[in-house]
């Protein structure tokens, strides 16, 4: 049977119109050292999401309220405003309440880990982590489609 390539099948059509029609998750990390975001950017990559990338607190509470990202990603110790920070400040404003956090450091203390969720984070991961670890607790809140 030939098929013409010249002319998109139904269901390429239907592809072509998802493609449109979906929006890129936006993933907004935080970090202090670049070669851990740079890093994360990277894995994320094979990803269809955008990274938002964040070197200190403040510069990241700003970039969440001017790019409404889908997920923030935050590690705790930094300069200009730390992970608690973070967490406290994108809850109290109603544009950024919403937005899912996902904590990754490397604070190993149960009841600092407990604060960070009780303040409004939705997951923690202590340093090192595996990808793999991270993969499931991204997509509880964004779509993570692998690019082709």
């Amino acid at each position: 049977m030939y098929t013409d390539m010249r002319t998109p099948t139904a269901r390429s059509q239907a592809q072509l119109a998802d493609d449109h029609t979906r929006e890129i998750p936006k993933v907004l990390c935080i970090d202090d050292d670049p070669d851990f975001v740079n890093a994360l950017q990277l894995r994320l990559n094979r990803f269809e999401v955008e990274v938002i990338q964040a070197f200190f607190g403040t510069q990241g509470v700003w970039l969440a309220t001017r790019e409404k990202p889908d997920l923030v990603i935050t590690d705790v110790r930094m300069p200009q405003g730390g992970g608690e920070y973070v967490i406290e400040t994108l809850g109290r404003h109603s544009e950024t309440a919403d937005i899912p956090i996902i904590v990754l450091t490397a604070e190993r203390d149960c009841r600092a880990l407990r604060r960070l969720r009780d303040l409004g984070a939705e997951s923690c991961l202590t340093k090192p982590f595996r990808f793999a670890e991270l993969v499931p607790r991204l997509s509880q809140y964004i779509e993570l489609e692998q690019r082709l």
